[in-house]
């Protein structure tokens, strides 16, 4: 039995296959490869250990993809998983998110997966295994059209108009409920208390928004779009390909049509979204 690990800023999930089908699947709390502190290694040999709690049987092999994972922690992370689950190193698999998400969509040289969750990035693979990516750059410089670019364009949207002394919005409404509060000390806390993560919860009011008609809601929506297609069209026009996958929790249907959009005229495939989870089927090792 393979167990595909997918952990990511938002949340972590992992699936449990015998063959190709899923026999159990579970949502975890955020964990990632940001191993920068003492700290953060605890809480990520924790939440593996956590993890293999819920994990109804004993898995041969476990693939993991890591947001934000640093080559230098993979023999770390090797180590976790293998003291968490009791197996030997070379039954596992640890890589980084966006290639198990590209593995479950394409074979190496294949398409551009463009990925929207908390950040965002378009990726190609070559046969020879280089990548080639476009975004990916984290928060503090751009990760425009990811949740927590969404996020952050609302609240700033809602905010700029409490300075300036207009009715509350729509968009304003659902905000303020999602953060339990109309008043800066709580908005403060909430966003500097828990950080890019804060935000990128506030993306899904933001569509609901958009969706109940709110003008500032839907100009981010199409905003998130056309940022997400100017990543893949860097990385298309670098790769040569036409064959282009979506993948992630913020590519909802407006910022998808959004996106689509942009690539009216061009000769363009888009292939079906897949659970990134699958990647495990391509990447387990052999044995």
């Amino acid at each position: 039995m393979i167990l595909s690990i997918d952990l990511g800023a938002s949340s972590s999930k992992w699936a449990l296959f015998s063959g190709e089908e899923i026999t159990a699947s579970g949502v975890y709390a955020p964990l990632s490869g940001h191993l920068y502190t003492a700290e953060a290694r605890q809480r990520l040999g924790e939440g593996l250990a956590e993890m293999r709690a819920a994990v109804p049987a004993r898995p041969s092999s476990v693939v993991a993809g890591v947001t934000g994972l640093q080559t230098e922690y993979t023999p770390l992370i090797v180590d976790l998983l293998s003291s968490a689950f009791g197996l030997a190193p070379e039954t596992l698999y640890v890589t980084d998110d966006l290639h198990l998400a590209y593995a479950a969509h394409f074979p190496a040289g294949g398409g551009t997966l463009v990925y929207a969750g908390t950040g965002s990035m378009a990726y190609h693979r070559t046969v020879a295994g280089e990548v080639m990516r476009a975004g990916g750059h984290g928060f503090l410089i751009d990760d425009g059209g990811g949740a927590f670019w969404q996020g952050r364009q609302g609240l700033k949207a809602v905010l700029r108009a409490v300075d300036e002394g207009r009715r509350e919005s729509l968009l304003a409404s659902r905000l303020f409920e999602v953060i339990g509060s109309r008043h800066w000390p709580d908005i403060r806390a909430y966003v500097y208390g828990e950080g890019r993560a804060a935000l990128a919860r506030l993306a899904p009011a933001v569509h609901a928004a958009a969706l109940d008609g709110d003008p500032h809601a839907q100009d981010i929506q199409r905003r998130a779009g056309q940022e997400l297609a100017r990543l893949g069209r860097a990385v298309l026009d670098r790769s040569g390909g036409r064959d282009v996958a979506l993948c992630g929790g913020s590519f909802n249907p407006l910022v998808a049509a959004s996106f689509h959009s942009q690539f009216a005229g061009r000769e363009v495939v888009f292939i079906p979204t897949r659970s990134p989870l699958l990647g495990a089927l391509a990447l387990a090792p052999a044995g």
